[in-house]
């Protein structure tokens, strides 16, 4: 069974609801390293907890809500 969810307002499903921090900034087109995932309570609602290790692995529900911040390198100009 499929697990839906939304990265950045765009619909993702899921084959489980075991998924890596890194793999969500991926959907939401972000970086490993540049940008930190934040799960929202509702669409664009505020934050609910922040995710900064790619590495680890969280659970998902039907209809969670996430965005991804962009966190750096900055490069000068």
């Amino acid at each position: 069974m499929k697990t839906t969810i939304f990265v950045n307002g765009e619909k993702h499903e899921l084959d489980s609801p075991q998924v890596k921090v890194g793999i969500l900034i991926e959907l939401g087109g972000g970086k490993i390293g540049e940008y930190e995932l934040q799960k929202r309570k509702g669409n664009q609602g505020p934050v609910e907890q922040t995710f900064t290790d790619p590495e680890q692995t969280i659970e998902v529900k039907n209809g969670d809500h996430f965005t991804t911040r962009f966190t750096g390198p900055i490069n000068p100009a």
